[in-house]
């Protein structure tokens, strides 16, 4: 079978476990040529297209000729990152940031990024694109075929729900509707009739919208969902009552996070690991200094697009923390397993103690008034005496102070660092966010 001029692999059996079994089994060796391949075929176009790369690779003294193998590339080029992106789209008045390589005419549909850490980026991307292919992909794992019925609860950026043809393409017919719990007993109402067995996706606030539905309704959550093979969670990690919450309705939860703003990526059925497609992205996990950490180490991940043809970030910083593991899955795929451990710029240093955002949602679901673990640091300085907290919590609570200093003293015990609470309506809370998420640190 040839996937590229120049990249054959020999052709196996179909396997139904799988959108695209030759892919997604694809042996490491044949990965790494094919990605070398279409890395090279990508350059030289990058490089005389963007702005951004162009001026990046020049201040750098690289020229895309000088780049013949992965290990070139690596040991070579320059990297780019989201100030750059906003800095080069400040400086030249380019809402893409330098970084599109399509002509206007030629960029069928602009999404936006979600804007959680600064303003949102326009996303030009097209029919083929990664995150299409990653989605039905996914689709088909979770268990979804041609013919079935989908959810397609979209955020509001990347396109949002304004674009599913290709699952129609694909054979799926999508229930869409905006990603708003207010309007969960409508979505409600179509999952009973239609029967989807995708349901995609869930988030903090839609699952906040869900628990108050069942709580008031005398329906059964298991007998709603009972053709859901699987449902997708994203935004950001599910807390761990969320999913026992999830589990109890008989849901299957895959969760789902990004793969450096190139596509996303998601958990199979072994739940161990998101799978990053590396026929579509080409990723690294680095040290402070740009090296390459060894699979199980923290590092940085840094990813390059191998298939954008509208705005391909190339070697693109990301700023999350992640472990890599490219040892084949026990679900038989062969691309990369990479775990999540937060954002390098959300760590703060509480009297030199670390703290981040994950040590903190146990602690807040615990109390009944703030199971939604709602909650956002604020930090002015990376460095405090003081960890400062704005948390969520449900209005109707009697006593707001009694609440406050319990979860002061939560806090305080668990992470072994003094602790201010400021209680928030939920309602007000997710205000300050895009609607499923909200920032997790704040400056104020």
């Amino acid at each position: 079978m040839t996937l590229e001029r120049g990249v054959t692999v020999e052709p196996g059996v179909a396997n139904l476990d799988y959108f695209d079994p030759q892919i997604e089994t694809l042996p490491r060796d044949k990965l790494k040529e094919l990605q070398q391949f279409r890395l090279l075929g990508l350059l030289p176009y990058a490089y005389e297209r963007s702005g951004l790369i162009r001026q990046v690779w020049d201040a750098a003294g690289v020229h895309p000729s000088q780049i013949t193998s992965l290990a070139d590339y690596v040991a070579k080029a320059p990297f780019i990152d989201k100030d750059a992106i906003r800095a080069f789209r400040d400086a030249n008045d380019d809402p893409c940031g330098g970084i599109r390589i399509a002509d206007y005419t030629e960029i069928p549909h602009v999404g936006f990024t979600s804007g959680t850490t600064g303003d949102p980026t326009p996303v030009p991307n097209g029919k083929g694109s990664a995150i299409e292919a990653e989605i039905l992909r996914e689709f088909w794992h979770v268990g979804g075929r041609p013919g079935d019925y989908i959810t397609y609860l979209m955020f509001t950026f990347r396109g949002g729900i304004s674009r599913t043809s290709f699952l129609g393409d694909a054979g799926f017919t999508p229930i869409t509707a905006p990603h708003d719990p207010a309007i969960l007993p409508l979505i409600v109402d179509a999952i009973e009739q239609y029967r989807p067995t995708v349901l995609y996706m869930l988030s903090t606030p839609m699952m906040m919208g869900l628990e108050a539905y069942f709580e008031k309704s005398a329906k059964d959550p298991r007998n709603v969902f009972k053709s859901i093979k699987g449902a997708v969670f994203g935004g950001e990690p599910m807390s761990p009552r969320f999913k026992a919450l999830a589990k109890s309705w008989g849901l299957e939860i895959f969760d789902y996070t990004t793969f450096g703003d190139v596509t996303g990526a998601m958990e199979c059925r072994e739940h161990n690991g998101f799978h990053g497609w590396e026929d579509l992205a080409l990723a690294e996990c680095l040290d402070a200094n740009g090296n390459e950490v060894a699979d199980g180490e923290v590092g940085e991940l840094v990813v390059t697009a191998l298939t954008d043809q509208w705005a391909p970030l190339i070697r693109f910083r990301t700023g999350d923390l992640v472990k890599f593991d490219r040892s084949p899955c026990p679900c038989g795929r062969t691309h990369l397993r990479f775990w999540t451990l937060g954002r390098m710029g959300d760590q703060t240093l509480v009297q030199g103690v670390s703290v981040l955002p994950r040590d903190i949602q146990g602690i807040v679901e615990q109390q009944p008034e703030t199971r939604a673990a709602l909650f956002q640091i604020i930090r002015p300085q990376a460095e405090m005496e003081v960890l400062r907290l704005r948390v969520g919590y449900d209005a109707a609570t009697g006593n707001p102070a009694g609440l406050a200093k319990r979860l002061t003293d939560s806090v305080t015990a668990a992470l072994k660092v003094p602790c201010e609470v400021e209680l928030v309506p939920n309602e007000e809370l997710l205000k300050l966010g895009p609607p499923q998420k909200i920032p997790r640190v704040t400056k104020q």
